[in-house]
Order: structure tokens, then sequence, then C-alpha cells
């Protein structure tokens, strides 16, 4: 399994990442939470390319059939906001750590 691919869901991730929010690292629990609503934003707007495509209506009401092409430009411009939303928060840089050298 590709591990860096999985995107965990809202239901699944939030009561870990808030427990690392509170007692780990704020800036990991931040940035994961930033990605999620990233993707929950992408996920609304495809629904809403989805519904467009799905109830596409004349003046008069009535069911378009609309040509082909249109459709898959919908359906990519739609796929295309949900794949500029990164697999996995980037991790934080860590702070570098001095360290005391004794001189010999």
């Amino acid at each position: 399994m590709d591990n860096t691919n999985i995107r965990p869901t809202w239901l699944t991730a939030l009561l870990p990442l808030l427990a690392v929010y509170q007692y780990g690292n704020r800036s990991i629990a931040r940035a994961e939470l930033f990605r999620m609503a990233l993707s929950a934003d992408a996920a609304a707007r495809t629904l809403d390319a989805l519904d467009r495509i799905a109830n596409m209506r004349d003046r008069d009401g009535h069911a378009i059939e609309m040509h082909r092409d249109e459709l898959r430009a919908i359906a990519r411009s739609a796929l295309a906001d949900l794949e500029r939303v990164p697999a996995r928060a980037p991790l934080p840089a860590e702070p570098a750590v001095e360290r005391e050298h004794d001189d010999v």
C-alpha cells in the first residue's frame, strides 16, 4: 500500500489531530487541518460541478443534451481542483538544535 497517497477523512482524523494539537506538535496538527480544509473546499467545488453536469437544463427547464467535450471540460476542471490538494500536509521544519562542543 502506498501510504503517501492516503487522504484521511475528517471523521477519522479530527480527534487524533486535536490530541496532537493539545499534547504534541501544534504546527503538524495545524498543517494537516489546513490541508484537510483545502480538500473539503475542493470536494465542495467538485460536487457543485458534478451537480451542474447532472442537472443541466435549457431555458424551458428541459434536460440539455450536451456535447461530450463540454462535459469533459467541466469534469476536468473539478478534478484539477482536487489534484491541487496535497496528499498529506507538509511537515514543518525542525528547529536546529545547538550542541555544546567541548574545546579540547
